[in-house]
C-alpha cells in the first residue's frame, strides 16, 4: 500500500491537497511504514482543477492524507481509488502510520460553499 501525505516540508502534514505540489510518499507493507521518499508534482499535475480523464502521478497511491481537504477533491481521488483523509495529526510518519493502525483521527472534508 502506498500513502502520500501533504508536505511542504517532508516533515509535518499540511492541508488543501488540491493546491499542494509536495508530498512524502510512503511505501508500507499493509502494517507498517517501511520507506518514504518526498516527491514533487509540476504545476500541470496539481490535483486542484486536473483533468480527471488523464493519468497522473496520484494513480499510483492508496491514500492521501493531509491536514484539510474538500469534499470535491475527496471525490475527485475516489473515482481513481484513491481514499482521502484529512487529520489533526501534524507528523507525515506518525500519520501514515496510524492510518494502517487504523486510529488516525479523521476530521470531516471540507464542505463546498453554496453560492
Amino acid at each position: 500500500m502506498k500513502i502520500a501525505v501533504a508536505s511542504l516540508n517532508g516533515e509535518t502534514v499540511c492541508g488543501q491537497p488540491g493546491r499542494c505540489r509536495t508530498f512524502i510518499l510512503f511505501d508500507t507493507d499493509g502494517f507498517e511504514v517501511f520507506d518514504e521518499e518526498k516527491i514533487e508534482f509540476s504545476e500541470d499535475y496539481v490535483l486542484q482543477g486536473f483533468n480527471p480523464d488523464k493519468t497522473h502521478p496520484v494513480d499510483k497511491i492508496d491514500v492521501l492524507i493531509a491536514s484539510a481537504i474538500g469534499e470535491g477533491l475527496v471525490n475527485q481521488l475516489q473515482q481513481r481509488d484513491v481514499i482521502a483523509v484529512s487529520t489533526t495529526v501534524k507528523d507525515a510518519r506518525e500519520a501514515a502510520q496510524r492510518f494502517l493502525d487504523g486510529d488516525l483521527p479523521i476530521k470531516d472534508a471540507k464542505k463546498k460553499k453554496k453560492k
